[in-house]
């Protein structure tokens, strides 16, 4: 089994063993249910996290934390429950308090790795794996300085059977591990103004919640005073579980968006190789196909220019095969130019297509564009004027005919005009 099924397993049968705490506690049990229910909240967010998101980093990390603590829950329970044997007890007790102080170094790491999975800068690492050492330090203190039988969900359980006097008063230290959170939200703050907008977009969601934690934990004692103790701790759990659903759903927003700007990547990719393979076989066909046949009429030619020099008698021959050849060329170029548009016909229109092309011309020539005109229409003028070749172009109108004055063509093009193309 893999380690997050390892974990998610783990995290259920902690969890069934804390539903069923009310059964042997009595009334301690509510409370540990309460204490149980952020931890569980982490639990459900990491278990879709790896459903949906199977391997993220960050499913993880929230994994990691809902096991740390819900089985510091259990082996508090079970150091309650062998009391009478405070050398056993006190062990639990130790492996427990060691337990909910790596969950909150598990929850740092969250925080620095999110929403991406990897660290922004490779301290960050460091100071984690710094975190986890003092964790494991304060705790043992903790477990030693304590007069009573160390607990993380305060059970009474007689006297510590390891108390030291001489690290007695560095027992409330362990309380200090609480604070990582804090660090790691100062890390987030830190990202985020690096961060890029996508980023930014998914990092709001667990600041927002951590800002609603904060007031509720400024809060608590006017809750407290106004609804009760019980009353208070619950909207305080209720409140705190949406810190792990806002990881989940920023972590699915941008993975979500992530995936989708790589697939248009990819498309980008497919498409300029698609372009670059089709100018590759065109530059080929012009290179091995019109070029060459473009050489062997130059070639043609220059034979036909030397037997008119030499008066030979069967030039029709070669002007034939020239005449032939050309006409082969033309009808290599438009197949090979089918579906090559020049870009000025692209943008543009037909209009200033013509109208780039009539530059080129030896005739003198006049172009008149007339707006008005909408839809296809193709009718000679009366006068002797024909139609130009057929263009394709919708709402274009082009004859051609003479100037009563016969200074040379005039092209009469109706289409409406595009944009800038003027």
């Amino acid at each position: 089994m893999a380690w997050p099924q390892t974990m998610v397993a783990v995290g259920v049968a902690c969890g069934v063993g804390i539903l069923l705490s009310p059964a042997v506690l009595g009334s301690a049990g509510t409370d540990v249910l309460l204490a149980a229910g952020l931890p569980l909240s982490f639990l459900a967010a990491g278990g879709v996290a790896q459903v949906l998101r199977p391997g993220h980093l960050v499913g993880h990390r929230l994994l990691a934390v809902a096991v740390s603590h819900l089985s510091a829950i259990v082996c508090a329970v079970a150091a309650d429950l062998l009391a009478s044997r405070p050398w056993v007890a006190v062990a639990i007790n130790w492996v427990s308090a060691t337990l909910f102080a790596l969950g909150f170094v598990a929850l740092l790491d969250l925080l620095a790795r999110y929403p991406t999975g990897n660290s922004a800068w490779p301290l960050v690492r460091r100071v984690v794996q710094a975190a986890a050492f003092v964790a494991f330090v304060l705790t043992t203190l903790s477990v030693l300085g304590s007069l009573s039988m160390p607990s993380v969900l305060n059970l009474e359980a007689g006297a510590n059977p390891l108390h030291l006097p001489a690290v007695e008063a560095l027992s409330p230290a362990a309380s200090a591990v609480a604070l990582f959170p804090i660090l790691g939200l100062g890390l987030r703050l830190a990202r985020y103004r690096s961060a890029s907008a996508l980023d930014r977009a998914q990092m709001r969601w667990p600041l927002t919640a951590a800002f609603a934690v904060a007031v509720g934990l400024v809060t608590t004692s006017l809750v407290e005073t106004t609804l009760g103790a019980t009353v208070e701790t619950a909207l305080f759990v209720i409140a705190a579980a949406a810190l792990p659903a806002s990881f989940l759903i920023g972590l699915l927003r941008h993975t979500e968006q992530a995936e989708r700007l790589a697939a248009l990547e990819k498309s980008r990719a497919r498409l300029a190789a698609v372009a670059d393979t089709e100018r590759r076989r065109i530059e080929r066909d012009l290179h091995d196909g019109a070029q060459q046949q473009l050489l062997a009429l130059l070639a043609q030619v220059k034979l036909a220019r030397t037997r008119l020099g030499d008066g030979e008698g069967d030039v029709d021959d070669t002007l034939s095969d020239i005449s032939e050849g050309i006409r082969q060329v033309h009808r290599d170029l438009r197949e090979l130019a089918q579906k090559i548009h020049p870009a000025v016909l692209t943008d543009c229109g037909l209009g200033e297509a013509v109208r780039s092309a009539l530059v080129r011309l030896p005739l003198r020539t006049r172009l008149v564009v007339d707006p008005r005109m909408e839809g296809p229409s193709f009718s000679p003028d009366r006068g002797g004027s024909r139609l130009l070749p057929r263009s394709g172009g919708i709402g274009e109108r082009h004859e051609a005919r003479r100037d009563d004055d016969g200074t040379g063509p005039s092209l009469l093009l109706r289409r409406p005009a595009r944009g800038n193309c003027q």
